[in-house]
């Protein structure tokens, strides 16, 4: 998470004096929350001045352009030539001077102003609209028109010509710090949280006095206000304050550069009340209009509940949603008006003519929020809060701070005051040892010093001998959940850098082996060296995905709350990621032989809680020639590598993913270790791949399990080996593993059979293949004769007639 403070913003709450942003930033990074970047927010206000226009006459040359005189607090009036098409006399206007910095028409990069003649009439400087200085946030206008100030600022400000516009919005000399918090510390994404970060990493004394408790309404300004909770599980506490007499308009300038200082765009007076809170105190809030919620009596009445089946709700950013049981929602005497902790309802926001309202501050179960957030696929600032987990103990002090706000601005008074709180939470209370947090840290602290580091971070420490008691502030209710927390607390204020480098001394440890990690780095190197290019896609992948590569989707684990239907399942087989990177590449790799090794998700039989891990390997080889030889070869190959000897082939004739004729299986004993063939046609043409694809299928559990564990060494033979060829006409479908089988088992004699060649075409039957083999004779005791090795070669011709009706060429 990250977060944009305001400098000056925050010297209101802690003392900063005479700390600069840029030492501010390097120590609080080292100690706590990260400063990334530091933004000035005056760079293109330097020698910007507020003008008075004292005349606006035409251009002699130019029916668009007007010249103006401009009175900015010097003696004589300062000539401008614009184009602005608000332009009238005693405006008061933002006037860029010679010199100045500014963006043409709010675009490109800052370019500086010169004196200029514009269609032959002299220029000294511009009157800029807001984009052009960077103030298009602050205030938004017309293209073509220039920032009118009296209009935007109004009575607020005190407008005098010459006076700098930096000094004037009071943004002089301020930045605005890109911090990142950390997902834990969801309290330093408000100002205060950040102050006391800041008071107690810089030892600084903090500013911030709490808003006055809020008001009792009297007897004569009472009306009637209902709040309820339903689910006290998802609503920890529910405080509701209506507030009558009302005037909602825009916010008075300082409020709503705040705003703009954190990114947050003014909207009106309360709901830039309810941000300002939410920036201040990290505290989401929200603002009914009670003339918009729907009453059955004569009292508003506000349920946290459940939502009913068949409920839906149009959300302030103008969407319907459809909610169901599992979500909690603020509901008036009919029907929802807003998602809790996420979106108030659009129907009862606040608009221009509200004027008695319901401020609402809430605490919700943070797993209700972010699970409602994903499912209904609605996100908030509220709801990036809320799901880290807020207590319930801010909510008096961060609605005092908006009624203090909305009485003072608003000019409104509080009517009624609800607050339903079931069940109060006891504080937190942890222990650790003085010794225990200096053999941790590796320094000596002293123990008073441990002690006041906590205190000065909000925890409540008694101490009694070497044991430290401190009990958790509410604004760290979610945060610390040990005694460790605390030594980490006391760490990071020591400073980390602060904690002297010591290199190791003696030996290191060997490194563990795993043997499975070890075989898996294996595997890739042999298929890298064999050409194949390494390939990561993801675990979780689409129901598209699976069906159209013909594996069913309902064998998978389903992922509840998935960020996009790309990651809906967790995948079974890691074939149809890498078939989809084959068809993300082809346009661009006509040739393709890539691999990918990692874990397939199988659901337990009995157990639905967690997948069982399966690691796979994946191969795939697209382009021109025999693909299928490719694949197979690299199978081979691969298990040679890994010491796995006699295995044998079969053919798979199933219809699905695999062609029917294309496809073998690879079996160690009963084993079976991959799968090795062609994609179906039909899967081709469902990834829309133009061309033919061969896949390895691996399951390397199995292939481990049966891999020799250590190369062994066979001393070559004393004797000669005799070497014979031979080809055979056989059917097409005859497969060479199993003569290869049958020639070995003839007789012991027969050292080896290795394939070199098949043909089908030109001079052979239809339906015939010639296929060639090397075949190796050899003895450990002897040197064979030739009529040995024919009388072997006659054996071999007719056992493969016998079985195989081959005929010899």
């Amino acid at each position: 998470m990250n977060s944009l403070v305001s400098y000056n913003w925050l010297k209101h709450y802690v003392d900063l004096k005479g700390i600069t942003p840029e030492e501010f930033a390097r120590k609080m990074s080292l100690c706590g929350p990260a400063v990334e970047k530091i933004v000035p927010r005056d760079e293109l206000l330097q020698n910007v001045v507020v003008g008075k226009l004292l005349d606006v006459g035409p251009h002699p040359n130019a029916d668009k352009l007007r010249v103006c005189m401009v009175d900015v607090g010097e003696k004589a009036p300062t000539q401008i030539v614009c184009g602005g098409s608000n332009l009238e006399v005693g405006q008061f206007v933002a006037l860029a001077k010679v010199g100045a910095r500014v963006k043409w028409h709010g675009e490109g990069e800052p370019v500086t102003l010169e004196a200029a003649k514009l269609r032959g009439v002299e220029s000294f400087g511009m009157i800029c609209g807001a984009n052009e200085i960077g103030l298009a946030e602050a205030f938004p206008h017309e293209e073509k028109e220039i920032v009118d100030l009296g209009k935007e600022l109004g009575a607020t400000v005190a407008l005098k010509p010459g006076m700098p516009i930096a000094d004037l919005l009071d943004l002089a000399g301020d930045v605005v710090m890109d911090i990142e918090v950390t997902g834990n510390r969801v309290d330093a994404m408000g100002m205060i949280g950040m102050a006391r970060e800041a008071s107690a990493i810089l030892n600084r004394k903090m500013l911030w006095k709490p808003a006055k408790k809020l008001p009792k309404p009297s007897t004569v300004d009472r009306k009637p206000l209902a709040i309820k909770i339903h689910d006290k599980e998802l609503c920890h506490r529910y405080m509701g304050v209506r507030v009558a007499g009302l005037k909602n308009g825009p916010s008075p300038w300082w409020l709503k550069q705040r705003l703009i200082s954190a990114g947050l765009n003014p909207i009106s007076l309360l709901v830039d009340i309810t941000n300002y809170v939410l920036l201040e105190y990290a505290q989401p809030m929200h603002v009914f209009d009670v003339a918009r919620l729907r009453v059955k009596g004569k009292s508003p009445e506000l349920h946290a509940r459940r939502a009913k089946a068949g409920e839906s709700m149009v959300a302030l950013d103008g969407k319907s949603y459809d909610l169901d049981e599992k979500t909690l929602v603020i509901a008036d005497a009919e029907g929802p008006v807003a998602v809790a902790g996420i979106m108030g309802g659009e129907h009862s926001g606040a608009y221009e003519d509200t004027t008695d309202v319901i401020f609402e501050c809430a605490s919700f179960d943070q797993v209700s929020v972010r699970r409602t957030s994903r499912r209904l696929n609605l996100y908030s600032d509220s709801q990036l809060r809320f799901e880290k987990g807020l207590s319930a103990e801010g909510i008096p002090f961060a609605m005092a701070q908006a009624i203090e706000l909305a009485c003072e601005l608003g000019g409104g008074t509080v009517v009624a005051v609800e607050d339903v709180y079931p069940t109060k939470p006891k504080a937190r209370t942890f222990s650790v040892s003085t010794k225990e947090v200096e053999a941790r840290m590796g320094v000596k602290v002293p123990a008073a010093t441990q002690k006041k580091t906590l205190q000065n971070l909000g925890f409540k420490v008694t101490s009694s001998g070497s044991m430290l008691k401190a009990t958790t502030p509410w604004w760290r209710e979610y945060d610390i959940e040990d005694g460790v927390d605390l030594i980490e607390e006391i760490a990071r204020i020591y400073g980390y850098g602060n904690i002297p480098a010591i290199l190791p001394v003696g030996e290191l440890p060997p490194r563990p082996t795993d043997t499975e990690v070890v075989l898996e780095d294996r595997v890739k190197e042999i298929a890298k060296g064999a050409g194949l290019t390494e390939c990561y896609s993801y675990s979780f992948v689409s129901k598209a995905l699976f069906e159209k590569s013909l594996h069913s989707p309902d064998r998978a684990f389903k992922v509840l709350n998935p960020l996009t239907e790309e990651f809906v399942i967790m995948r079974t087989t890691i074939a149809p990621s890498l078939l989809q990177v084959v068809a993300d590449n082809q346009e661009r790799f006509r040739e393709q032989s890539l691999f990918e090794v990692a874990n397939a998700y199988l659901v337990q039989q009995g157990y639905h809680e967690l997948p069982n891990e399966s690691l796979e390997l994946a191969c795939a080889y697209f382009g021109e020639g025999d693909l299928f030889k490719k694949a197979k070869g690299f199978m081979e190959h691969l298990l040679e590598e890994l010491g796995v000897p006699g295995i044998s082939w079969k053919r798979v004739s199933e219809q699905g993913f695999w062609h029917s004729g294309r496809t073998i299986q690879v079996f160690k004993g009963d084993i079976l270790l991959a799968t090795i063939g062609e994609v179906a046609p039909n899967v081709l043409v469902n990834f829309k791949i133009d061309g033919r694809v061969a896949m390895v299928h691996g399951y390397l559990e199995e292939i481990f399990r049966v891999a020799g564990h250590g190369a062994s060494y066979t001393p070559p033979s004393a004797f000669p080996e005799s070497r014979r060829d031979l080809a055979v006409v056989v059917d097409t479908r005859t497969e060479y593993a199993k003569m290869e089988h049958v020639i070995v088992g003839i007789d012991s004699l027969i050292a080896s059979v290795e394939w070199f060649d098949t043909y089908q075409g030109k001079g052979l039957p239809e339906g015939k293949k010639s296929v060639a083999m090397h075949i190796t004779f050899a003895s450990d005791a002897r040197t064979l004769t030739t009529e040995e090795v024919d009388t072997l070669m006659e054996k071999i011709q007719k056992t493969l007639k016998t079985s195989f009706g081959a005929e010899m060429r």
